[in-house]
């Protein structure tokens, strides 16, 4: 039971006391205010031009040493110290179903040690006795590629160009072999480069960082009347 004698007082303050509560709070938001760091602009990011600064990377790529080869009926190309080139002129059925005169091949060492079967190769050919236009051409030949390795093989065409020249690429694979055959058409000839290799991964890896290379180094002067005799 509350007690009736029990008086709840109510304390008075001064308004003055109160004026002054006021004016500190308001001094106090002013201060803080005018001492708070500004809003700093978002960090922006420089990206390099073109130019020699823009290539630049904390690991450079791996320069391969090349070798140049000058072959036969007009065909300049370099590869890479360590493959070995074999100077051929013989004429005969390729696996793209063309009579064509084999120029030159290029074998790489061994990509994978005691694996003898796991170089990669290259072969340069011309075909100059070229029936029907250049799209024929290229269609017979992919025909031909997919009956030579089966019909499982999975292909893409490219178009692109090789010293100047139109050209095709087509890319290949199957479960055992992997290639990219340029073809190009130069004053009435049609030179073939068919890059070759295992399906095997570090066989794979060893010729695409090569193969680029090599194709754009190609250097084609058709020599006209000046071609080799075939015995």
């Amino acid at each position: 039971m509350l007690n009736k004698n029990f008086v709840m007082k109510t304390s008075h303050v001064s308004p003055v006391w109160y004026a002054g509560v006021i004016l500190l709070l308001a001094l106090t938001v002013l201060f803080t205010g005018c001492t708070q760091p500004s809003a700093q602009s978002p960090a922006v990011t420089a990206v390099p031009t073109s130019g020699s600064q823009a290539s630049l990377s904390p690991v450079q790529a791996t320069v391969v040493p090349m070798n140049i080869a000058s072959l036969p009926y007009g065909v300049t190309i370099s590869y890479p110290n360590g493959w070995e080139r074999k100077d051929v002129l013989i004429s005969g059925v390729r696996d793209y179903g063309q009579n064509t005169i084999n120029i030159a091949n290029f074998f790489s060492p061994n990509e994978i040690p005691g694996d003898t079967l796991s170089y990669n190769s290259l072969s340069v050919d011309i075909d100059q006795n070229v029936a029907g236009d250049f799209d024929t051409y290229f269609n017979q030949a992919t025909l031909a590629v997919g009956k030579t390795y089966g019909t499982q093989m999975e292909a893409h065409s490219y178009s692109l160009k090789i010293a100047g020249y139109d050209s095709y690429e087509l890319d290949f694979q199957t479960k055992e072999v992997k290639g990219t055959y340029i073809f190009t058409k130069a004053d009435g000839s049609i030179y073939i480069f068919a890059f070759k290799g295992p399906m095997k991964p570090i066989a794979v890896t060893a010729l695409s960082e090569e193969i680029v290379a090599m194709y754009k180094s190609i250097q084609l002067n058709p020599p006209g009347s000046s071609i080799p005799k075939q015995r």
